[in-house]
């Protein structure tokens, strides 16, 4: 059922389903107000039909009574019938058993005549003349015989049935023309209606096909406009995301650039032999080193994007992730002897695996970036008071008050960093309905560190 109503309704157009829906139900309503009109007026023929046959039939038994003499009616019996004008009546006369007596010969006798009511009350049926159907009115007399002994005879009196269904102009009479009227007037009000609703929609179009557009028009019905606004809010937070993507790509290429073009002139400067080997391949791997960075980290964006749009978060066990993400940096703890200290509390957040490791990657690598050599970073887990904490902290110079504002925007960095880690840091942690803040850490006065807070705003 589900199947055929998906087919066969919704998916015509809305402008051919409202003309079929409502107009073919005005054609209906218009077809039963025809056929009620038409049984009324059939009952009411039918009535007065059933009436004149009853009064013809009174008529034909008061002449025989009065024909005169003791005999049967003659059969040329000439019986004054009050046919109503136009209306044509038969009769006839027969005996029980058939034998006709008197009055039309074509007329078919009564098939029925022991099923009549007593005391001579007139008996309805079909019957028929020359094959056309006719309404007959029946009747059972006594009448006298010449010689003296009485005899039931069958009194007959008929018209045509097609005199019992309505024509055009009865119909007419009896008010069919005003209820089609009435149903001319129904059809062209919802006509109108759907007009008006038609209108509606090409103006919802209209302003849809401006996705800028601030405000809802004042010709979309009530019902429509929540649609709309969210619409409309939906495609502006698309075209922001474009534009986004557009600003990042154009820096993307120009940071990419920089370093290749580095890269280009020192080649050339030891190809040259303006400078020793020696000396300018350790700036080359530097450079070689910025640009993979950069490379990974658009990559890292790249992928974020994909996980955000099929990832489903699960409630998964975040020192685990924290503790794949320290081993996969150790060598850079390592290399800057840097003493490292990881909390060992239990912690479930709601979470990507895959988005949440990089998330910690990223903070980690920025943590040891910053922190001086044989310095202290640490990871700290903990939850409580419906909240849920990832803290990654280290002993660097702080965050400068002219900095802040510009932390988590793309290519903002200082100090020679790509820009992008703390960038994709904030998307990972929006993605997965958490929050990070960077806070200097404060002791005696003095700046001692950085904090790096990634929290969830409901523990599980």
């Amino acid at each position: 059922m589900r199947r055929w109503l998906d087919s066969f309704l919704f998916a015509r157009s809305l402008r051919g389903f409202l003309l079929v829906w409502l107009l073919g139900g005005m054609v209906v309503a218009t077809i039963s107000i025809f056929a009620i009109e038409a049984w009324r007026v059939g009952n009411q023929l039918a009535s007065e039909q059933d009436e004149r046959l009853a009064g013809a039939l009174g008529t034909l038994v008061q002449a025989i009574a009065q024909q005169g003499g003791p005999s049967l009616p003659a059969p040329a019996l000439a019986l004054p019938l009050d046919t109503g004008g136009s209306v044509r009546i038969v009769f006839r006369v027969s005996a029980v058993n058939g034998e006709w007596l008197a009055g039309e010969r074509g007329l078919a006798p009564c098939p029925w005549v022991q099923s009549l009511p007593d005391a001579g009350r007139a008996g309805f049926y079909v019957g028929h003349l020359r094959g056309q159907l006719m309404r007959v009115s029946a009747a059972r007399r006594h009448a006298p015989a010449a010689d003296g002994v009485s005899q039931d005879i069958v009194i007959q009196a008929a018209a045509p049935w097609s005199e019992r269904i309505p024509g055009a102009a009865r119909l007419r009479e009896g008010g069919l023309s005003q209820a089609l009227v009435l149903a001319c007037a129904l059809a062209g009000w919802v006509s109108l209606g759907i007009a008006i609703v038609l209108y509606w929609i090409d103006r919802t179009r209209q302003t849809l096909s401006d996705p800028m557009h601030q405000s809802v028009d004042a010709a979309v019905p009530l019902e429509l406009r929540p649609v709309l606004s969210r619409v409309q809010a939906l495609l502006q937070e698309k075209q922001h995301w474009v534009d986004q993507q557009r600003r990042f790509l154009a820096d993307a290429s120009h940071q990419l650039r920089t370093p290749m073009a580095v890269l280009r002139t020192q080649l050339q400067s030891a190809m040259a032999g303006d400078v020793r080997a020696a000396d300018v391949l350790p700036q080359m791997l530097h450079t070689v080193d910025r640009a993979t960075g950069l490379a990974n980290q658009l990559l890292s964006l790249t992928k974020l994007e994909l996980l955000a749009q099929r990832s489903e978060l699960q409630v998964i066990d975040v020192r685990a992730v924290a503790r794949d993400a320290v081993l996969e940096l150790s060598p850079l703890i390592a290399a800057k002897r840097i003493e490292f200290s990881l909390d060992e509390a239990e912690l479930a957040a709601p979470a990507d695996a895959t988005m949440l490791g990089e998330l910690v990657r990223n903070l980690l690598a920025n943590a040891i970036h910053h922190a001086p050599d044989d310095g202290r970073v640490g990871i700290v887990l903990r939850s409580g008071a419906g909240r849920a904490e990832l803290i990654v902290w280290d002993e660097g110079p702080g965050i400068a008050d002219t900095q802040r504002p510009r932390l988590f925007h793309p290519f903002a960095a200082s100090q020679g960093g790509a820009g992008l880690g703390l960038s994709i840091c904030r998307q990972i942690a929006e993605a997965m309905g958490a929050q990070v803040e960077l806070f200097n850490r404060v002791d005696r006065g003095g700046v001692v560190g950085v904090d790096a807070v990634v929290a969830w705003g409901q523990a599980p």
